[in-house]
C-alpha cells in the first residue's frame, strides 16, 4: 500500500514538471513571436563617401598669363568652356580706358583755362608726345574772344594690340561741340589713339591724331 501512494506522488510530480516546461517552451515561444512583430527601433545606417575633389578650373593656365585679344586662341584651346575666352583682357581694357580717358580729356578745351588740358595729362604721355605739346603750346597764338570745345566718346574699338610689341592703337568717334563767336555747333570726330607700354608695365599715350568730321 505505501508502495502504491509512493508511485502515485511521483506520477504526480512528474506531470507537473511537464506542465511547467510546457507552459515555460510556450512562453518563450509567445515573447519571441512578441518581439518579431515589433522590433526594437535601430540607429539608421549613415552611408560613407570618400569625398571628391575636382581640379582647379584654371589650374592648366600659366602663372602669370595675361589674356587678350591678341592671344585669345591660345586661351580658348586651353579652357574651351571658359566664356571669358571670347572676351577682352585686363591688359588690352587698362589700355583702352586710359585711351578714352585721354582723349575725352584732350579733347575738351576752354580759352578761360588755357592749357591746363595739356598740362594736367602730362603724367599719362610718353616724354615724345610730351615734348611735342610743349613745343606746340610756344607755337600757339592767343586767341580773340572766347572759344570752347568738348568731347564725349560715341564709340571705342581696337585696331591693333600687341604685348609683344608692348603698343596698342585705338580708333574713337567722339561726340563735339564747339563754340565760338557767339555760336555752337556740334558734329562727331574721328580720333586716332596710340599708346606705348612703358618699362614699368603702365600704359602711356604715345600720339593722338584727329580725324575727319562726320
Amino acid at each position: 500500500m505505501d508502495f502504491d501512494i509512493l508511485t502515485h506522488h511521483m506520477q504526480q510530480r512528474t506531470k507537473i514538471s511537464i506542465i511547467i516546461a510546457s507552459a515555460l517552451a510556450l512562453f518563450g515561444l509567445l515573447v519571441t513571436t512578441i518581439f518579431d512583430l515589433f522590433p526594437s527601433k535601430q540607429e539608421p545606417l549613415v552611408s560613407i563617401e570618400t569625398p571628391v575633389v575636382l581640379p582647379d578650373r584654371n589650374e592648366a593656365l600659366p602663372t602669370g598669363a595675361v589674356f587678350d585679344q591678341a592671344n585669345a586662341d591660345d586661351f580658348a584651346a586651353i579652357n574651351p568652356s571658359d566664356p571669358a575666352s571670347d572676351k577682352q583682357g585686363t591688359l588690352e581694357r587698362d589700355a583702352q580706358d586710359l585711351a578714352v580717358f585721354f582723349i575725352e580729356r584732350f579733347g575738351t578745351y576752354s580759352s578761360d583755362a588755357g592749357f591746363s588740358y595739356i598740362d594736367d595729362l602730362s603724367g599719362f604721355m610718353t616724354d615724345s608726345l610730351r615734348s611735342n605739346l610743349e613745343a606746340s603750346k610756344l607755337a600757339t597764338p592767343a586767341r580773340d574772344g572766347f572759344y570752347s570745345i568738348t568731347a564725349d566718346l560715341a564709340s571705342v574699338a581696337t585696331d591693333t594690340f600687341s604685348p609683344s610689341s608692348r603698343s596698342a592703337t585705338f580708333s574713337a568717334v567722339l561726340n563735339r561741340s564747339e563754340t565760338a563767336g557767339g555760336n555752337t555747333e556740334q558734329y562727331q570726330q574721328e580720333a586716332l589713339v596710340l599708346l606705348k607700354q612703358s618699362g614699368s608695365g603702365s600704359w602711356l599715350v604715345d600720339s593722338v591724331v584727329w580725324g575727319n568730321k562726320l
